[in-house]
């Protein structure tokens, strides 16, 4: 029983430590292959698995690979190209960690 217990509550911290970061995007964008609305968006980082949630709490699934930086970013922020008059989210860095989400 007392393993039982253990196991769940590890399980439990490892779930609740996964990391969200809140970035806003003032025009429309695509990341990946997902087309995105202005507005705020949580970004949760679990591993390597990349999560986008809108301001209704939407699942947004997008394609999108994690770097690690040689250093850590000071503040969240995104870095956007502009091709034939549409944003493209290239990658978001993920401010207080050295991880980098990349669009593909």
């Amino acid at each position: 029983m007392f393993k039982r217990f253990t196991i769940v509550a590890l399980m439990s911290v490892l779930l609740a430590s996964a990391k969200s970061y809140t970035i806003s995007i003032s025009d429309p964008a695509t990341a990946g292959t997902t087309q995105l609305k202005p507005g705020e968006y949580k970004v949760k980082l679990d591993g390597t698995q990349v999560v986008l949630m809108d301001n209704n709490g939407k699942r947004i699934d997008t394609l999108a690979k994690v770097e690690t930086a040689e250093h850590k970013f000071d503040q969240t922020s995104i870095s956007i190209s502009k091709a034939d008059g549409a944003n493209r989210i290239v990658s978001i860095q993920l401010g207080g960690s050295t991880n980098r989400i990349v669009f593909e």
